[in-house]
């Protein structure tokens, strides 16, 4: 536990420092997807977001998650976050769900035709952590016992992903093996997948492909809407690993991110169950600002 807080600690300052003057560009490619992750930021960039969710449970009451990130680019290919996260069920206090300490590695410095990562990440969670940033395993995950047991619950965990994607043009495909570990007693790991394509705005696009007498498109513009899919879901467990599809969450979700402006983006999902285990129904959102050099500066120094 005392390592845990010093560690936390250091990291936490870390962050706050690496907010001061002096960054290089920003990154252009964010990644759109709330469960899939693509590439690292851009060295020298920090992305800080907000995502409220909310879901319609399939046991119990309905209830909204929130997490706050801090994803910062140590280089072009090693990113580190932060992420710490709360829900409120109908009916009962809001709660704090836990927090997250995550870093990722891409493993080429040139571009491949399967850009491999490798993710990690400890998760020092409670019972009623809700925020469906992974499923894994088997069955549904929705608070059915009393919030004053779950939230007193500890539920540490080590999160590890194999990310593979690659970019056609404005194209971004997107794959991740997810494995969860739980710390605290050994019940073996579960296993999970995410993936997404997503065609990213055209506005952005032409502006990093160096065209020449790019301007900002209005506010109001359909070349600064990007959308896609993304699917997320379980894969068993060790003992159990594949589909086993009605026992198991899945879900799959129209993804759209409308850039504001050089700094601020907003995206939103609305997101189906598919299984008998799964919520019927989430809508997700999320709002993302980038500090650095502007994007726009950026794409005209690329």
């Amino acid at each position: 536990m005392i390592k845990t807080k010093l560690w936390r600690t250091i990291l936490i300052t870390g962050l706050v420092c690496l907010t001061l003057p002096g960054w290089s560009r920003a990154q252009m490619k964010m990644n759109p997807y709330f469960t899939a992750i693509n590439y690292p930021l851009k060295e020298h960039s920090l992305m800080l977001m907000a995502l409220p969710d909310f879901q319609v449970a399939r046991y119990g009451n309905n209830f909204v998650t929130g997490m706050l990130m801090a994803n910062y680019g140590i280089t072009s290919r090693w990113t580190v976050a932060i992420m710490a996260e709360g829900q409120k069920i109908n009916g009962l206090d809001a709660t704090y769900g836990g927090i997250r300490l995550g870093t990722y590695f891409h493993l080429f410095q040139d571009e491949r035709l399967l850009n491999l990562t490798l993710y990690g990440e400890f998760e020092d969670l409670n019972g009623a952590a809700l925020y469906k940033m992974e499923v894994s395993g088997f069955g549904p995950e929705d608070l059915t016992e009393p919030l004053a047991i779950a939230r007193n619950t500890p539920a540490r965990t080590f999160e590890q992903r194999v990310i593979i994607y690659h970019d056609w043009g404005r194209l971004n495909a997107t794959f991740n093996f997810i494995r969860e570990t739980p710390l605290q007693a050994p019940y073996g790991s579960d296993y999970g997948y995410a993936l997404g394509v997503f065609f990213s705005p055209s506005w952005m696009s032409g502006s990093m492909e160096g065209m020449s007498g790019i301007t900002d498109p209005p506010a109001l513009s359909l070349s600064r809407l990007g959308y896609g899919i993304e699917m997320i879901g379980a894969l068993g467990d060790k003992h159990r690993f594949g589909f086993d599809w009605n026992n198991q969450q899945h879900y799959l979700g129209a993804v759209f991110q409308y850039t504001i402006s050089s700094r601020w983006s907003v995206r939103f999902e609305p997101s189906f169950g598919l299984s008998d285990v799964s919520d019927p129904f989430m809508l997700r959102t999320g709002l993302a600002y980038m500090f650095g050099t502007s994007t726009s500066s950026a794409m005209m120094n690329d």
